[in-house]
């Protein structure tokens, strides 16, 4: 019998896209099912009877399981939270499962279930929503998930490439140059990334016999563009001399640790750990919480921070003591540059600075990917490989074996 009862066991399991069911009284079951990477989920089943029409069991699912995040009893739950509650539960009318099985799956419904799950498991879901509301809902949104074809989804995703930037305030523009035509199909790459994660998780909950249709509609290749923009040293120091003592704090804190704008802001006292001398991000991107470690100068600031501050109170806060918002770092940021008269830069750029002079300071590309949270180095090469390579070329010229026998008398012609 598999061992639900604690993480470490489950991470034992393997993946699959049933269920694991431990009885926990007469007639009812705890369920447990990862079919991914991500967090598990928790079930209940019960037996109400052979004799009603439709399956003999109802099953509910409970909550995501504590396998990544720690359980907060509401949404996410430990093991002795999951049995409380599925012993709490007394099954009413027909099983959930088994109605959303005789409605018709829609694209619409397929992408309600995944924001909602989506949201549990990554972050808000307001900027996915709005693209999906956006690009995909009006042409796709009531068309059945059992009847979408590759012809009707590679059409679709060839037309977003040739749609106008939406702008703000209503207005379009076209896309006229070579590098506005490839952003575009940057874009449509990513909208069709997103239906697709949307669909197979129709397909891991068992709505979808096969996403074999989807699978064969391939993005455009060649048009990502790696993105290695950041500040040198000097116009760092430039920048933070201009900026507002609060925002100042959260420009220093980006610097020292390459974390993004909205992972600073949901950061608490607590979550810098001087007996590691690392600040703990529980709240990421990707979902999954990871520890950034810092240098003697990254100390000093977080313990300037956190001296005498209650543990749960948020880390970085503005002048009034109230929490930084979504996009209240763009006019300080573009202020900001102004006044140190640098071309401007998005906040996401001290995370490219981040990684640029950590590469540049002799740091290893693996252990770069774990500070920025990616559990490969794919996407490090891809943006800053290049400072890699210049780095090795330059210790090479200053480590690299010499005989001291060879001295150079060749000399290259250039060629007109």
């Amino acid at each position: 019998m598999a061992d639900l009862s604690t993480r470490t066991s489950r991470r034992t399991l393997p993946r699959s896209k049933g269920w694991i069911w431990l009885r926990i009284a007469r007639g009812r079951a705890l369920g447990y099912r990862r079919p991914g990477s991500e967090a598990g989920t928790w079930y209940v089943r019960v037996f109400v009877g052979k004799g009603r029409q439709g399956s003999p069991y109802r099953k509910k699912a409970l909550g995501t399981a504590d396998d990544i995040v720690p359980a907060d009893g509401e949404e996410i739950l430990n093991y002795g939270q999951a049995v409380k509650r599925a012993l709490a539960w007394e099954p009413q009318g027909e099983d959930e499962d088994a109605a959303d099985r005789r409605r018709p799956l829609t694209v619409r419904r397929a992408i309600e279930r995944y924001l909602s799950w989506y949201e549990v498991h990554r972050r808000s879901p307001e900027r996915i929503r709005y693209n999906f509301d956006a690009h995909v809902l009006p042409e796709l949104g009531d068309v059945r998930v059992k009847s979408l074809t590759t012809e009707r989804l590679r059409k679709w995703h060839q037309r977003l490439a040739k749609k106008p930037a939406r702008l703000r305030g209503g207005h379009v523009r076209e896309a006229t140059t070579e590098d506005e035509k490839r952003a575009r199909k940057v874009t449509a790459n990513r909208l069709l990334k997103d239906l697709k994660a949307a669909l197979n998780r129709a397909v891991d909950d068992g709505l979808v016999e096969s996403g074999e249709a989807w699978r064969r509609v391939k993005p455009f290749r060649g048009v990502e563009k790696a993105r290695a923009e950041y500040l040198e040293h000097e116009e760092v120091r430039r920048l933070l001399n201009s900026c507002p003592a609060d925002f100042r704090n959260l420009v220093q804190a980006a610097i020292y640790t390459g974390a993004r704008y909205s992972e600073l802001a949901a950061l608490r006292v607590q979550d810098y750990r001087p007996e590691a001398s690392a600040v703990h991000f529980p709240k990421t991107k990707s979902g999954s919480p990871r520890f950034v470690y810092l240098a003697d100068e990254g100390l000093a600031f977080f313990e300037r921070l956190t001296a005498g501050r209650e543990p749960r109170a948020h880390l970085l806060v503005k002048s009034d003591g109230s929490e930084w918002g979504r996009s209240h770092q763009t006019r300080l940021m573009r202020e900001s540059c102004e006044q140190a008269g640098l071309d401007p830069v998005g906040f996401h750029q001290l995370r490219h600075t981040y990684a640029s002079l950590y590469l540049m300071s002799g740091g290893s590309l693996v252990a770069l990917a774990k500070q920025l949270g990616h559990t490969t180095t794919r996407m490090v090469e891809k943006h800053y490989g290049h400072l890699a390579d210049s780095w090795r070329a330059e210790e090479a010229r200053k480590h690299a074996p010499s005989l001291g026998v060879e001295k150079s008398t060749v000399r290259r012609l250039r060629h007109a």
